[in-house]
């Protein structure tokens, strides 16, 4: 074997800056999206949702650029970085102008509301905190807006549009308390068990208040009870310690089959 052969493989520099640091951004969209989308399928809805892709990947380089430009510096991730924010912001741009033109302002509403957590979210990373509770629990709120955004994009009334914002919300703030709370189990810490599951006890009668009043569907509860069940046992001393990427990846496969029974579910009312 030749050392060229031997030598492992590195991507381009410039894939690094073009996706999120994070992998676990790509569940925070694509869950709000593909609830939203199953539940109130619409072109404008599919808009909106490539408009949300837009703007996760928009984050990354634009954060990376402003804090060379910050610190004076101009290197050459800083270019690529300025590139790539710019085409995302395109997208995300172009993206919304069409779901607006699709379906006028019906989903503005619920943008401006999510705006705040957005913003709080922004002011957290310009100052390397983004992953404080807090901004991570705001960062998942505005994310979540692609769900009902879609939902009134599609025609719906706001009331059911909120409900599945709501459900939307209690998945994602659920998750984070879990993943950081088993973070801190993997690292030989103590985690803040009650925290957690009472976190997901108050989840379950969330979406169980809003299928009793007919504003959600009862399917999600059946993937609440299964979050549930996952975070008794993955902060007990049962569990099996896992590499991180591997609990990001069973993570996004939860939120997966949430959206799937929430979106199911809402096209089943």
């Amino acid at each position: 074997m030749t050392s060229a052969a031997a030598r492992p493989r590195t991507r381009p520099a410039w894939v690094s800056l073009a996706l999120p640091a994070q992998h676990g951004g790509w569940g925070f969209w694509f869950e709000p999206a593909l609830a939203g989308l199953i539940a109130a399928p619409s072109t404008a809805g599919l808009w909106l949702a490539l408009s949300g892709l837009g703007a996760l990947l928009l984050h990354h380089p634009l954060m990376v650029a402003y804090k060379d430009l910050r610190r004076g510096r101009m290197y050459a991730r800083t270019r690529t970085a300025m590139l790539l924010a710019s085409v995302y912001a395109l997208i995300m741009l172009a993206a919304f102008t069409m779901a607006y033109m699709q379906a006028g302002a019906a989903f503005l509403p619920v943008l401006l509301i999510a705006l705040p957590c957005a913003l709080i979210y922004f002011w957290h990373d310009l100052r390397n905190d983004a992953r404080s509770v807090v901004a991570e629990v705001c960062g998942v709120i505005a994310f979540a807006v692609i769900a009902p955004a879609c939902g009134l994009a599609a025609g719906w009334t706001a009331l059911p549009a909120l409900a599945l914002w709501a459900l939307i919300i209690v998945r994602a703030v659920t998750s984070i308390l879990y993943i950081r709370e088993r973070l801190r189990l993997e690292k030989g810490k103590t985690a803040h068990h009650v925290l957690v599951h009472g976190a997901h006890v108050v989840g379950l009668l969330v979406i169980a208040g809003l299928a009793a009043a007919g504003s959600a569907p009862w399917l999600p509860l059946i993937a609440g009870v299964l979050l549930t069940v996952r975070a008794l046992l993955g902060l007990s001393e049962r569990r099996q310690s896992v590499p991180p990427k591997i609990l990001g990846f069973r993570e996004i496969a939860y939120g997966t089959i949430f959206a799937l029974l929430t979106g199911i579910g809402y096209r089943l009312l």
